[in-house]
């Protein structure tokens, strides 16, 4: 019988020893000891029944994580529907370490120290969101930048960027001649062919993605993938890659900065996973897509939502969910990661708005609004009708959204004239149909007087202090074309127009003091396009049509 020993430690050294199973379990370090679907209804079916639906299961983001951290693993085969998981390779030995005959202590120190030396080297390792900086106005680099400052091309190698609107004529001059580019961008495909091309000798890909039988084609996401030498900046925008979305029109971005090891496999997170899918959506060359599982994505705390044109024509999807289907998802998601504190109140539709602003204004309908709020809760229809009573009906809930839009005089008198009113779009159509919800209609103050705002947002603030929620920002206008609706071809179907690409940041705290607006994330401040302060119209109002 063989007799056990066992040394008695300090517990200083206990301490130690327990960090270096942790860090050894998750790859930190390494001992060498050898040297799509589209959701398709029944014809009664209503979109309220659709997000029941998605939401019967508590366990819908669990599932479809598992199913999508396969996408991220590995590359799309030719002529195959389904993606197959890659093998992951085993984690690499960071460089320079030597754990032979090295006391504990200082190992744990040599990790520590080269993990927080790589954070340090991100200009934004956990995310800012920025305004785009307005021609006349002072630069103030804690809330706005421009262009150039965000790319910053004397360091970048190579970039993905998708845009609606094209001027390479403005654009080139600001990357470097040797700088590798691919655009994704719209077109239309009455003219323009589906796919991808090359100009200047390879340097520049365009990217046409994919559309279906659909009236109105459009691409509108704006999105940035910046390469630089170990690392790589995330954006998404509401701008266009025009002059006037970066000068005279305010627009919004959010920016982070991850680490980039091509050597290095990282676990699949949500993020990298609904990234991976957004960019096979839109056609984005896998070249670019793979480089994805090389990023480190631990720190992004933010949820993508996209968009995709859900009409027949279209050869695969995805994702399993885009619109509002998909922000149902987060909605619920976030809803019960807050139940412990505050959960009663959470779900009270009475104790929640929504704030809802986008450049260019949809047919919008109350059953729309109702849908888009029960969507940004996370709550089914059902759910709000045991909590709210009589208090549910669908007039009643549309009400809780405030739809933000310039007023016609905004248009008429702001500082840059026609060519920035032209780019605030509301059919008039819209505006006099018998059902528009007028009374939903609020005024916005911009931040940056006497201008116009381009940015699409959307702030979800609840509780009886309205303190608390999150803020979309991305592409996403506030039209049933960009989130979903549900339309009538034979048969009842949930129906996305445009793609579209934004982002949800949790846990955003609102608040006024002093006349004045704070807005915090993740322990920084959030410039906003506008003030939190909006105003129902009066009757004498009327938004700013063309």
């Amino acid at each position: 019988m063989s007799k056990s020993t066992k040394k008695n430690h300090s517990d200083d050294e206990e301490r130690e020893l327990e960090q270096f199973d942790k860090l050894t379990c998750s790859g930190a370090i390494y001992i060498d000891d050898s040297d799509d679907d589209v959701y398709v209804l029944d014809d009664d079916a209503k979109m309220l029944n659709l997000i029941d639906e998605v939401l019967r299961e508590s366990d819908i983001a669990n599932q479809s994580q598992k199913h999508l951290s396969s996408q991220q693993q590995s590359p799309p085969q030719q002529q195959k529907s389904t993606l197959q998981q890659q093998p992951q390779p085993l984690q690499e030995q960071p460089d320079g370490f030597r754990l032979r005959n090295t006391p504990l202590n200082e190992v744990l120190h040599q990790v520590t120290s080269t993990q927080e030396h790589s954070i340090s080297d991100l200009p934004y390792p956990d995310g800012v969101v920025r305004l785009t900086h307005m021609m006349g106005e002072k630069e103030d680099r804690n809330s706005c930048l421009t262009f150039r400052d965000l790319i910053q091309p004397d360091k970048l190698r190579k970039a993905l960027l998708t845009t609606f609107v094209l001027d390479m004529e403005w654009m080139m001059p600001h990357f470097n001649p040797k700088t590798k580019l691919v655009i994704v961008k719209s077109y239309n495909p009455k003219c323009e062919a589906c796919g991808a091309s090359q100009s200047d000798s390879g340097r520049v890909t365009i990217v046409h993605p994919e559309f279906g039988k659909q009236r109105y084609p459009i691409m509108h996401s704006k999105i940035m993938l910046l390469f630089y030498d170990n690392y790589v900046r995330f954006v998404a925008s509401s701008a266009n890659l025009i002059e006037i979305d970066w000068s005279i029109l305010q627009n919004i971005v959010f920016i982070q900065d991850v680490r980039l090891d091509p050597k290095k496999n990282f676990a699949p997170t949500e993020f990298g996973t609904t990234l991976t899918q957004a960019l096979r959506d839109l056609s984005a060359p896998e070249q670019v897509v793979s480089q994805i599982i090389h990023m480190d994505l631990s720190r992004v705390a933010v949820h993508i939502v996209t968009s995709v044109p859900t009409v027949e024509g279209r050869s695969k999807f995805h994702a399993d969910a885009y619109g509002l289907v998909r922000l149902s998802q987060i909605g619920r998601q976030l809803r019960q990661q807050r139940n412990g504190a505050n959960g009663a109140d959470v779900l009270d539709p009475m104790n929640t708005e929504v704030f809802c602003y986008g450049s260019s204004m949809g047919r919008l309908t109350n059953k729309f609004l109702c849908d888009f709020f029960c969507s940004a809760m996370g709550v089914s229809w059902n759910e709000l009708q045991q909590k709210s009573g009589n208090r549910a009906t669908i007039r009643n809930i549309a009400q809780r959204v405030k739809v933000g839009f310039h007023t016609n005089n905004q248009g008429n008198t702001n500082k840059f004239g026609p060519s920035s009113r032209v780019c605030i779009k509301f059919n008039p159509d819209f505006f006099y149909a018998d059902t528009y919800p007028v009374s939903t209609l609020h005024k916005i103050e911009p931040a940056v007087s006497d201008t116009l705002v381009h940015a699409k947002v959307v702030l979800m603030r609840t509780g009886s202090d309205r303190l608390h929620g999150w803020m979309y920002l991305g592409s996403h206008n506030f039209t049933p074309g960009a989130w979903g609706h549900m339309r009538n071809t034979g048969r009842s179907r949930f129906f996305v127009n445009n793609y579209e690409f934004g982002v949800i940041l949790p846990g955003v705290h609102f608040e006024t003091m002093f006349g004045r607006d704070s807005v915090t994330w993740n322990g920084a401040r959030i410039p906003l396009p506008f003030k939190l302060a909006w105003s129902r119209y009066n009757d004498s109002d009327i938004p700013c049509l063309g």
